[in-house]
């Protein structure tokens, strides 16, 4: 049961809640032509769902499905993944359902999730979660960093949605403090920093202009000729349809943005733009996670 303790210095004498610890540290290493999950620790409620290989053309590749019983983060809690990639190894990493940050206290206290990639050389990760709720009145950060080594590749987006439209609620008190930083051999290729606080105000440029969603979606390219880049980055703006996508090629990396009010829209331009993008890059066609039909 969580704990309450009172604060000495808080003006409403609010009460600070001892949120949950959660903490996953993953491995992953080829082993007899698959990749296999060969380092699978847990503390508090952040587990996995058994791996299991169903790509027929990319058969070393290993699907794993994360879960957070909780279903979302409430205020003082505190998720914490590792993710090892060893060399050689083929990962694809989701989850089941949107992640949820819910209402803080009137402590204010932050909630947090932080994401770790290592990923080494000659292997691959995939990471494809669905989308990220930030309740009205949240208090949350989330920070996604991936180290890439030699000629790791990488394909991952992120969808964030800010309130909850369908229940006209707007994300007019709170903050949400995002990181998301890509790096080669210790080469910075993308340091991307986001405070959103009190954010939908309409028409507001310097608040999103109002729109309730926003995404970014990421592709190491740099294995590929200068050429190959450019057909890709000009194969990808004629493939998707929604206006509100931008396609952007930087330092060995193609960044696809979103800014609207749809997240099922984009979340389906990205599954277009992975099945397009992770031929060329992997050489494997996209399989979509079995869990996504459910």
């Amino acid at each position: 049961m969580s704990q309450l303790i009172q604060t000495k210095h808080s003006k409403t004498s609010a009460p600070i809640k001892q949120g949950w610890l959660a903490q996953l540290d993953l491995g992953f290493a080829p082993i007899a032509n698959k990749t296999r999950l060969t380092l699978n620790k847990s503390i508090g409620p952040l587990r996995v769902q058994r791996p299991f290989h169903p790509e027929l053309t990319a058969p070393d590749c290993c699907h794993v499905y994360l879960l957070h019983p909780p279903g979302g983060l409430v205020a003082g809690d505190k998720l914490l993944m590792n993710v090892e990639c060893f060399e050689g190894s083929k990962v694809v990493l989701t989850t089941p359902a949107s992640g949820k940050l819910y209402r803080s206290n009137l402590a204010r206290q932050q909630q947090s999730q932080q994401q770790r990639f290592h990923v080494q050389n000659n292997s691959s990760l995939e990471w494809l979660p669905p989308e990220t709720i930030v309740f009205n009145g949240a208090q949350g950060r989330l920070d996604s960093h991936f180290m890439l080594q030699g000629n790791a590749q990488l394909i991952a987006w992120e969808i964030t949605c800010l309130g909850r439209k369908a229940s006209e609620e707007d994300f007019d008190n709170g903050e949400l403090l995002q990181s998301i930083k890509v790096y080669r051999e210790q080469r910075p290729l993308l340091i991307e920093n986001t405070r959103i606080h009190n954010a939908i105000t309409a028409n507001n440029p310097a608040a999103l202009a109002g729109k309730h969603v926003y995404a970014c979606m990421l592709a190491t390219v740099d294995q590929l000729s200068e050429a190959e880049q450019k057909q890709l980055l000009e194969d990808l703006r004629q493939q998707l349809s929604c206006p509100e996508i931008g396609a952007t090629l930087v330092r060995g990396l193609i960044i696809l943005r979103y800014l609207g009010d749809k997240a099922e829209i984009v979340r389906q331009q990205f599954e277009e733009a992975w099945a397009v993008i992770r031929p060329r890059t992997l050489g494997h066609v996209a399989v979509r996670p079995r869990i996504w039909n459910t």
